[in-house]
């Protein structure tokens, strides 16, 4: 049996359905998608997942899961709501392929910056994890807005992502933590306590930028204000 073509679909599709609304942003990312790193175009469903993956990031951090409809997402994205479906089946399995797809990008950042230093040497590596969260984090600060709203909530995709991503990560830098403090090169202390410290430290000021901007009349996303979070993580975790 043939497979019905989605863009046939969402010609046929029948007019909205009425029902609570969520709120949208205003702009629409580009819609242009981008190239493959040799050059060649992705192919059409690659295109579309790419654009629907980073208009339902937005639209989650700004709105959270609740404040998200995949109608919203879909309007964000520049697709029909028909396609969106096709590709996502429910807002559920958005939800989790975002998170998927920024938590890999995450983790690719930390390898390759890891891949720089010594595995051996504890201060370093552990330097190495709080520049990428910071840096990353300023570049996708939807992911800090997420997991601070899931995290609130107590709900099932926060205890996914936990088993799924978190845990092993958490693990990691508590690790490196103990190391640094045995070797004398890290602060004292509960090395739980210090990791949420560098979170916070990190991805407080990247939540509340206006906050920051109107208070302080400075802009937390650029280089410099980042550089400067960077070093004072650093001045207060190692001795």
């Amino acid at each position: 049996m043939k497979k019905t073509d989605p863009g046939e679909a969402a010609a046929k599709s029948s007019p909205p359905r009425r029902g609570r609304s969520a709120t949208r942003l205003r702009t629409k990312p580009d819609a242009a998608a981008a190239p493959q790193a040799d050059g060649r175009k992705r192919p059409r469903g690659a295109q579309v997942r790419e654009r629907v993956l980073q208009a339902a990031l937005e639209c989650f951090g700004a709105f959270g899961f609740e404040g998200t409809s995949t109608r919203a997402v879909a309007e964000r994205a520049g697709v029909t709501h028909t396609l969106l479906l096709y590709h996502f089946d429910s807002k559920d399995a958005l939800w989790r392929s975002t998170m998927e797809a920024v938590m890999k990008r995450f983790l690719a950042a930390l390898d390759e910056r890891l891949a720089a230093v010594p595995r051996t040497d504890a201060a370093a590596c552990l330097r190495a994890y709080i520049e990428n969260f910071v840096r990353f984090s300023a570049r996708v600060p939807q992911l800090y807005r997420i997991m601070t709203m899931e995290s609130t909530q107590g709900s099932e995709r926060i205890a996914w992502l936990i088993e799924t991503y978190l845990r092993g990560y958490f693990e990691q830098v508590r690790d490196l933590i103990r190391r640094g403090q045995a070797a004398g090169k890290v602060r004292d202390g509960d090395s739980a306590r210090l990791y949420y410290a560098i979170i916070g430290l990190a991805g407080t000021p990247l939540a509340v930028s206006s906050e920051f901007r109107i208070l302080t009349g400075r802009d937390v996303f650029t280089e410099g204000e980042i550089y400067h979070t960077i070093g004072f993580i650093f001045d207060i975790v190692f001795v």
